[in-house]
């Protein structure tokens, strides 16, 4: 595992014009990553000749952490897509389900609903349907068609996220549509298992954010999602700890 504390300091140390680089930071950075004695001592005998040297290391290093942290990223997201997967049917072939429209979660008052209302059931059909196909072009990429997989999989894996949570959303005002009142009134159903691991799972994408690039707005944002774990993980604690966030 990379420290990645240092990335943001390799960064900053990066986007400093170069005429006002602190060289000896520089070469200190590259040896705390490298623990390459023999180059830090060739580089420190002459450090001015070697300021190319120095930034040709560290950029290297730089994008390679980088990509560390997206394949992380993009880890925790298809082991999320593994389990929407799982529950929503993506691996089976359209219109394989015999379920009737009832056991597919139709009310029996539906045609009594206003137009609203009903057409959430209709949306969901055809959200259904886009991650079906998005799980399918997520599924063909492999090392051996794509040159960057993790990049290649992350937009994919995001859609299917995303309209998971627009089908659960339109499930739950669906079904908690009381008739009479305003569809705008629906009362929705929060189960706190779910806020607290969709909480986690958005946690250490941030973490993984703000190492990169360390900033107020994300850090404020990070401690409002961390609040709304209910038992926070040693895993997430040694994070925020590590951070500075806690």
């Amino acid at each position: 595992m990379i420290d990645l504390e240092l990335t943001p300091q390799i960064k900053k140390w990066l986007e400093s014009e170069p005429s006002q680089r602190n060289l000896q930071e520089g070469a200190d950075l590259l040896l705390r990553v490298t623990r390459n004695k023999i180059l830090y001592a060739n580089i420190t005998r002459n450090i001015a000749r070697h300021a190319g040297t120095i930034e040709y290391h560290l950029n290297k290093i730089y994008k390679t952490r980088l990509n560390d942290i997206t394949h992380e990223q993009v880890l925790a997201m298809i082991s999320d897509v593994n389990a929407i997967a799982q529950t929503r049917g993506l691996d089976l072939p359209a219109g394989s389900s015999k379920r009737t429209e009832l056991q597919r979660g139709k009310r029996a008052d539906h045609d009594e609903l206003p137009d609203e209302i009903q057409q959430l059931y209709i949306d969901n059909a055809d959200i259904l349907r886009k991650m079906r196909e998005c799980h399918v072009r997520l599924r063909m990429i492999t090392p051996e068609n794509s040159t960057c997989p993790d990049s290649d999989r992350y937009p994919w894996a995001k859609e299917i996220i995303t309209l998971d949570s627009l089908y659960r959303e339109n499930w739950n005002r669906y079904d908690h549509y009381i008739k009479g009142t305003s569809p705008a009134a629906v009362q929705l159903v929060t189960d706190p298992r779910s806020d607290t691991r969709n909480a986690s799972r958005v946690i250490h994408l941030l973490l993984g954010k703000y190492s990169a690039n360390p900033n107020e707005a994300l850090a404020d944002r990070i401690r409002e999602t961390f609040a709304r774990i209910a038992s926070p993980t040693v895993a997430i604690r040694e994070k925020m700890t590590a951070a500075g966030l806690l």
